[in-house]
């Protein structure tokens, strides 16, 4: 007779201790101490680590206020349905289907109507790492931009990675803050804002297109560069340089091209760009760069009309014509400093800064996404070395817990230890 197979071993059963931990150990390591100071109360709480993750976190880091999180923490002890427990908390249904990876900060105030709440079930990802990540732009995006935009972002599938990555999403974010808000400065810089018909496509192009103008802020810093040949008008066109953001901007507009995104050009401090116009209307558009024998005299390189179509001659006779008429100097191919640059930058990203990191986006994310000239200078601050270099850490967003929160979650854990020891 053959020998009989092996029996497959059998798996051991969990302890409670090991179960316990498995539970705790689920959620972010700044919340572990005040959960498991709230599960040690009633092993109902703690089966909502398996159960309904969010309404044990939204408990322990001191959702809501304290009535309805004490009413919430009783039905669950008393055994009432979990749906019950988050209405008293007003803690939005959709919430349960995220793991307990997911919350890396205290949950906001999310909206519960049917709409979202379809939307988001319908795009919980199932692996934690992918829901942590997700859930972390759904909730900077709603405090960001509001619920029209997450709503928006919530129904497109590439919102992870390697669809969209981190910058790929900030960049998004600012993107759609500037659509919706017509003071900032960059608002008119668009070419095209967000609105909740616009296609994920498109809204990338237009991201790009926005990123490209807002380059210019930094080539174009600093005092009012030379620009080597003077305005003029000639055989009834008028020729005039083009010195500022807001000129390159209308001017790529007005001409279907793209001197809109001439920022590296510009930056290095040798070429110029003018404008032939005929009764106020672009015409056509010249370059003009150094001779390659010659870096002391300025050339012209093309004259293009709209769309980068070519420019008719009467257009090529007014040029150089006008070119033949300039008395030439010697002429500043300076670049653009790193210190104007630097300046720029921070003033243009302001008030963006102040906005997003009130939503949730801790000053190293901006700073690497956006460049570290974007930080906001904190005045009359002087931070010790290793301070700078912990705020530089690539820490998840929330991990602070204040004493006021400390106070609230320790709130229904007293209650109950009071109610078992008969007081």
């Amino acid at each position: 007779m053959a020998p009989a197979a092996p029996r497959p071993l059998e798996p051991m059963a969990e302890t409670v201790t090991e179960r316990r931990m498995r539970r705790l150990n689920a959620f972010p390591q700044p919340y572990r101490k005040y959960i498991a100071g709230l599960t040690s109360c009633a092993p109902a709480v703690e089966d909502l680590a398996d159960s309904y993750p969010a309404l044990l976190f939204a408990l322990a880091t001191g959702y809501g206020n304290v009535r309805r999180r004490q009413a919430a923490f009783e039905a669950v002890v008393g055994g009432e349905s979990l749906k019950l427990a988050a209405g008293l908390l007003e803690l939005p249904i959709w919430l349960r289907r995220l793991p307990a990876q997911a919350f890396a900060q205290p949950l906001p105030l999310l909206p519960s109507d049917e709409e979202f709440a379809v939307a988001a079930a319908n795009r919980v990802p199932a692996h934690p790492r992918d829901a942590a990540i997700w859930f972390d732009r759904l909730i900077v995006s709603h405090r960001l931009a509001g619920r029209e935009f997450s709503l928006w972002c919530l129904r497109e599938p590439r919102m992870l990675p390697p669809h969209t990555s981190d910058e790929d999403m900030q960049w998004l974010l600012a993107w759609a803050w500037a659509s919706l808000n017509p003071d900032f400065e960059g608002h008119r810089l668009l070419r095209g804002a967000w609105t909740p018909a616009i296609g994920w496509k498109r809204a990338r192009d237009e991201v790009a297109i926005w990123r490209k103008r807002i380059d210019l802020v930094g080539a174009l810093a600093g005092e009012m560069r030379d620009p080597w040949l003077r305005n003029a008008h000639i055989a009834g066109l008028e020729i005039v340089a083009l010195r500022t953001v807001d000129d390159f901007v209308g001017e790529s507009v007005a001409m279907e091209n793209c001197l809109d995104q001439y920022a590296a050009h510009l930056a290095y401090g040798r070429v110029r760009i003018f404008s032939v116009r005929r009764d106020g209307r672009s015409i056509a558009d010249v370059e003009v760069t150094l001779k390659p024998d010659d870096a002391g005299t300025p050339c012209i390189s093309q004259v293009r009309g709209p769309r980068n179509r070519r420019a008719p001659p009467a257009v090529w006779q007014a040029v150089h014509a006008w070119l033949a008429a300039q008395t030439f100097q010697a002429i500043d191919v300076s670049s653009t400093s790193a210190q104007a640059t630097r300046e720029a930058f921070r003033r243009f990203w302001e008030p963006y800064v102040g906005a997003a990191e009130s939503a949730g986006l801790p000053p190293h994310v901006l700073s690497r996404v956006l460049g570290r000239d974007a930080r906001r200078a904190k005045p009359n601050t002087l931070m010790p070395p290793d301070v700078e270099r912990l705020l530089d850490q690539d820490v998840r967003i929330g991990a602070r817990t204040t004493g006021q929160e400390r106070a609230v979650f320790a709130h229904p854990v007293h209650h109950v230890r009071r109610a078992r020891a008969g007081g």
